[in-house]
């Protein structure tokens, strides 16, 4: 499939089972022959990268000069120069955080390109949701820890008594740790901190179920290690790693835990040099006693007790340490690390991320910044891409001794994330698709009291969302369905595409009806409100269908659309199938005069009706 040309478009509609074109929109072909605007947009295949940007020297209504792309892109870091208009901040704003929102979008539009990145990189405390997970599931009980309902539970391990069902409990609190999580990305300021959080659990991740299922207390083990990853989220890079490392939550899950003096246990060194900093590709720059090497070293570092006191402390115990040198390859100028004896075997643990880093420096760096261009720009990295932008950008990260926050403002400074190649060619993951969706929307999602206290309905529609991505969308926060993290930013040919297939495109259109139309999670209306949506913009532009339409696209869609399909989108939804605008003047003005239920009824239908247009076009999934 890597080599077969399947436009973007035909891509979505075929695995949606969709052969007409989008509600209220007429093509001009035949109702199996693709839609005729798509054109235009579907410049991407599934193969290498080939573009050069043209303009249609005799523009037609079909073919309407629109820009295409069709040759090599050679853009690079230098800082980005280009014009500073709604589509570059919204470009921004939905691949650094999740959807637009008009004041986000309004403070960005003020500032220079460079400076609303700088914004974006600040990383302020926690507000509008609670600063750890809470206690949503029962009241005090000796089993619970004696955390009152509404009370943080993150530095309280359970104590498992006999006979207490602190088990389910654990279960209970893990579920909080995942339910505050989407609370975080749905009411994130403008900042990266929760999309870079998300970058490195990817990255490195581990699965919540899975510590769960080997040791007792995971829900604190596992609220620790996504702290880490958001305390760091922008900070050094070797310093992480080697956090991690001793992390008791990744101790559990590749399994150093159970590693002993005569049988090392290689699952983390493996995937410490596999996946979280050298990589296979392009080429494997490590050997299989070197991760056996790797693993001895590890040894010996391990928690003392999963249901002692919080915090856990883990640290070195001498007598599971292998007690032999340590030997590596010619990729790491055939060191030997010596055996430390007793509590000195701690300090071989330095010595290895010494070694590493100062040996592999170039291959780390370069992987580094392979696996955060996939994740921020885009899966295909050709020649020109490795040339112009992963090379220098390692090189870079290397300057700055590993740190994130230099190289992270690097990328979205230049004029490479802005080029057009880029924009609307990234499939939104689930939860950018969903937290994207609700903030775009002004979507209300802030429970209140019914026969619930507003906690347990808080957290209830915070869990609705998490359980729609995970069933129904393939992505469960917290919940990777292996040590490699999620398909999309790793496995060729299909990268992004693996978020799409027949049964998860259906659910993410049923879900953008279910918030046109409302349902009820946690006693609370979830429902887009057209209308106070709309009214967030001066009344003259509301009420010129236009314009109106204009600012619609702009802030639900990556690209603009040809005159012509507005003009046809406009007809068939604002203006209830007139052609003159004044139908939707009028109807727009008898609202503001008199809003009755008839003339509410009237300007609520129509605009439900172009929201549905513009959220079932398959430009929506992208970004």
């Amino acid at each position: 499939m890597g080599n077969e040309k399947l436009k973007r478009k035909e891509f979505l509609k075929s695995l949606a089972g969709l052969t007409t074109a989008e509600p209220g929109v007429e093509t001009d072909g035949p109702p199996n022959e693709p839609d005729p605007l798509f054109k235009k947009y579907a410049r991407r295949t599934l193969g290498p990268r080939k573009y050069t940007q043209r303009i249609v020297e005799n523009p037609t209504q079909e073919d309407p000069g629109t820009t295409d792309r069709v040759g090599n892109v050679t853009s690079g870091l230098n800082p980005y120069a280009g014009p500073w208009t709604v589509w570059e901040a919204t470009h921004l704003l939905r691949r650094v955080g999740f959807g637009v929102k008009k004041a986000e979008l309004e403070a960005l539009l003020a500032l220079t390109p460079s400076a609303a990145v700088d914004a974006m990189l600040t990383l302020g405390a926690i507000t509008n949701v609670s600063a750890t997970p809470l206690n949503h599931y029962n009241n005090t009980a000796v089993d619970s820890g004696n955390i009152l309902l509404g009370d943080s539970w993150t530095s309280n391990n359970l104590a498992y008594l006999a006979g207490s069902n602190d088990g389910t409990v654990n279960s209970y609190r893990q579920n909080s740790l995942v339910d505050w999580s989407w609370g975080l990305c749905i009411n994130e300021n403008t900042t990266i901190r929760e999309k870079m959080t998300m970058f490195w659990y990817h990255f490195i991740p581990v699965n919540f179920d899975d510590v769960r299922g080997m040791q007792n207390n995971s829900s604190t083990m596992c609220h620790d290690y996504m702290k880490l990853l958001r305390t760091n989220a922008l900070g050094n890079f070797k310093t992480l790693i080697k956090a991690i490392a001793k992390t008791p939550a990744m101790l559990v899950y590749l399994s150093n835990q159970y590693s002993t003096a005569s049988v090392p246990n290689e699952n983390f060194a493996r995937e410490l040099m596999e996946l979280f900093t050298l990589g296979k590709v392009p080429t494997q720059n490590y050997t299989e006693p070197d991760i056996i090497a790797a693993s001895k070293v590890f040894s010996g570092w391990r928690v003392p007790s999963f249901v002692a006191a919080y915090p856990f402390n883990p640290g070195f115990n001498s007598a599971y340490h292998n007690q032999t040198n340590k030997v590596f390859s010619s990729f790491f100028g055939n060191t030997t690390i010596a055996n430390q004896a007793g509590a000195n075997g701690a300090n071989e643990f330095d010595l290895f991320f010494d070694m590493l880093f100062t040996y592999q420096q170039d291959t780390i760096a370069k992987y580094i910044c392979r696996r955060l261009y996939r994740y921020f720009v885009y899966y295909d990295i050709d020649a020109n891409v490795e040339a112009n932008v992963i090379v220098p950008l390692a090189a870079f990260l290397v300057s700055n001794n590993w740190e994130m926050a230099p190289v992270v403002s690097k990328l979205f400074k230049s004029e490479h994330f802005y080029d057009v190649a880029n924009k609307g060619v990234m499939i939104k993951s689930p939860v950018d698709f969903i937290a994207g969706t609700l903030r775009t929307l002004n979507i209300n999602t802030t429970a209140v009291a019914t026969t619930n206290p507003q906690i347990v309905n808080q957290y209830t529609i915070w869990q609705y969302f998490h359980s729609y991505a995970y069933t129904n969308l393939e992505q469960g926060y917290g919940l990777v369905p292996n040590v490699s993290g999620w398909k999309a930013y790793y496995q060729e040919p299909m990268f992004y595409q693996n978020w799409i297939n027949s049964f998860s495109i259906q659910k993410r259109a049923s879900l953008l009806t279910s918030f046109i139309n409302g349902f009820t999670s946690g006693g609370l209306s979830i429902k887009v409100d057209a209308i106070a949506w709309v009214q967030q913009w001066p009344n003259a532009t509301i009420q010129d269908p236009d314009l109106l339409i204009d600012i619609v696209i702009q802030y639900l869609l990556p690209v603009d659309l040809p005159a012509q399909y507005k003009t046809d989108t406009k007809i068939q939804t604002l203006l209830g199938g007139q052609v003159t605008n004044s139908y939707w003047t009028t109807a727009w003005n008898n609202y503001i005069a008199n809003p009755t239920t008839a003339n509410t009824n009237t300007v609520k239908t129509r605009l439900n009706s172009l929201l549905t247009t513009m959220l079932q076009l398959a430009e929506y999934q992208l970004m």
